[in-house]
């Protein structure tokens, strides 16, 4: 596994489509504004991706900027540490 700092810098780098082509490849299907949203989210505060004890703050963001359903669309690539996966 990389350094935080490494990942920290790689999440705050990450695109908006690298975020599509990552939901798509695991058929979660989140329309593109909530995607921007939800970027906007990880950038401003990545621990909230790399530390478990931060994601439901993450969550809870995306429940209130987005929708309780995108949130649960989403869910999955915390969970499952796909995304992490995708920047390592």
């Amino acid at each position: 596994m990389m350094n935080l700092y490494r990942l920290n810098h790689r999440l705050q780098q990450m695109t908006l489509k690298i975020l599509q082509n990552l939901c798509y490849r695991h058929d979660i299907v989140i329309e593109d504004g909530d995607l921007k949203i939800i970027l906007h989210l990880i950038q401003d505060n990545p621990h909230t991706v790399l530390n478990d004890e931060y994601t439901p703050i993450l969550l809870s963001e995306i429940s209130q900027k987005t929708s309780r359903e995108t949130c649960l669309n989403f869910k999955p690539l915390l969970d499952e540490n796909y995304l992490l996966q995708e920047i390592e």
